[in-house]
């Protein structure tokens, strides 16, 4: 899906002596969630014809950046908008009546269908051990796969590069990194794959490494940098009273797919070398390497 698109076409429906809202057409797209994406969104807005300009915040302040304000208050000006102090009165100006398919929430009833083939067990062989990661540029993405044999050898590595589609918006992270993902570990075979993401340790159970595993029929590992939610007790990690991962060191290790609490966190610790474990390591270094070279 290419949310670029579906937030341009949203825009377009804006009329003449209209304003719409971040927060509005964060809504038409299914979630009020994305409103700061979509704001990133119509910055890089590349095609003339999308009045991004009649745009603007909630509470009726035009917004953007600086240098781009006065060109903004022009346009609506001709467009016959008042503005006092700064601001447009949304009781008589605001538009929110889009026609829209809604995609986001389409994409959430996805993952609700999904989760529901996520297999946690023990039975896993822990032969090859891949480490996925993305880097970003302003348009493009740039996936690194590394794999690595029981003994802790790299055997493998692998790039690609996609235009971005879809922006970052918390708990959709899947459908920005999935496309480069699922071209990475096309034609692989490993054991198991770590993924730069969460999987069980999420607020619909079924993060990045989740969501991956699934649709690829693979075991995967969710590796986080933060502590998206729940409580850390004794370094297990609890949804309410569901175990969904562990501390080890700063990260939190949470299963994905076709892998127990433990066994993730076992594995995962026998890949520690510095703060994360060596597979996503070094596939976060040959991401970033792929991506500067394009500069």
């Amino acid at each position: 899906m290419d949310l670029y698109e579906e937030t341009y076409e949203l825009t377009k429906q804006i009329p003449r002596g209209k304003v719409s809202t971040y927060g509005a057409i964060a809504m038409a797209l299914g979630d009020k969630i994305a409103s700061r994406a979509v704001g990133i969104m119509l910055n890089q807005n590349p095609y003339k014809e999308v009045p991004c300009y009649r745009v603007i915040h909630s509470d009726g302040r035009i917004g953007g950046y600086a240098s781009g304000i006065e060109k903004k208050i022009e346009l609506l000006k001709k467009d016959g908008i008042e503005i006092k102090n700064g601001r447009i009165d949304l009781k008589k100006y605001l538009f929110d009546d889009f026609a829209t398919s809604y995609p986001l929430k389409k994409l959430r009833e996805e993952q609700e269908k999904l989760r529901k083939k996520v297999v946690v067990d023990d039975n896993v062989e822990a032969n090859r051990i891949a480490g996925v990661d993305v880097s970003y540029s302003k348009k493009y993405a740039y996936g690194a796969y590394v794999e690595f044999d029981k003994n802790g050898n790299i055997v493998k590595k692998k790039i690609v590069k996609k235009k971005i589609t879809f922006p970052y918006i918390p708990t959709y992270l899947a459908y920005r990194e999935l496309p480069v993902l699922n071209e990475l570990i096309e034609g692989e075979e490993p054991s198991i794959v770590m993924v730069d993401g969460n999987g069980l340790l999420h607020p619909r159970f079924f993060g990045l490494a989740s969501h991956f595993g699934v649709v690829n029929n693979i075991a995967t590992i969710g590796i986080a940098k933060k502590l998206l939610l729940g409580e850390v007790i004794k370094n297990d990690i609890f949804i309410g009273e569901r175990k969904v991962g562990k501390k080890l060191g700063k990260i939190f290790v949470s299963p994905g797919n076709k892998i127990s609490v433990e066994k993730a966190y076992e594995i995962t610790k026998k890949f520690m070398k510095y703060s994360i474990p060596e597979p996503i390591r070094m596939a976060h270094i040959l991401a970033n390497e792929a991506r500067r070279k394009e500069r």
